[in-house]
């Protein structure tokens, strides 16, 4: 199947997405997609075949969106700068704006998160498609800093994983927490990154 839906093609998509939310992939039936988009359910089969064939072009829509997206170069930045120089404030501001776009793709992202518990195909496509290659990209800065003496020397991948889950966990986070619907984007994203590059100690020492 193509990457480039149709208009018919994204309102099943849009549609699957959430009745899977809804009742879980083995719950849901194409009947009840057909339905909540809008179109018969011939129309469902024709397109993707099977209720299978949605939740792969579901997969294939994410990995189209994320595959090293924008905020992974974002991320980049930071690290080769620390956080410190240039205008930090624009790459928090950058950051802030990424994860504002990432946000519209959250229940596309939780139902994948989810169901690639069940489906290998999905576990394999999220993990190669979508997180190795940011994990890819944040490698090299973080050597560096290790080189220089600023990172402890630490698994490079693992140092990238924490920061991608941290950030993950920060979106989820905000969906959730009404109170800090409000709250100062920029600053909170300022203050998580610093946690990320110095840590939570008062007194931190090098190990």
């Amino acid at each position: 199947m193509s990457s480039g839906l149709n208009c018919t093609q994204k309102k099943i998509i849009e549609a699957a997405i959430k009745v899977f939310s809804e009742k879980g992939f083995e719950g849901a039936t194409t009947s009840e997609i057909a339905q909540k988009a809008g179109v018969a359910e011939g129309t469902v089969f024709r397109h993707f075949g099977t209720k299978k064939g949605i939740l792969q072009g579901i997969l294939l829509q994410a990995v189209n969106n994320f595959q090293k997206p924008e905020i992974a170069l974002s991320l980049a930045g930071i690290i080769e700068r620390k956080g410190c120089e240039s205008d930090p404030q624009l790459l928090i501001r950058l950051i802030k704006d990424q994860l504002s776009s990432i946000q519209q793709y959250l229940p596309m992202l939780k139902l994948l998160f989810y169901e690639a518990q069940f489906h290998s195909e999905v576990r394999e496509a999220m993990y190669q498609k979508i997180a190795r290659p940011v994990i890819d990209l944040l490698r090299e800065p973080i050597k560096q800093k290790q080189v220089a003496g600023d990172f402890r020397r630490l698994d490079a991948d693992l140092m990238a994983l924490s920061l991608l889950a941290a950030l993950w966990g920060y979106l989820v986070w905000k969906e959730m927490a009404e109170d800090r619907e409000n709250a100062d984007g920029e600053r909170e994203l300022a203050q998580f990154l610093d946690i990320w590059l110095k840590g939570v100690e008062a007194n931190s020492c090098r190990c």
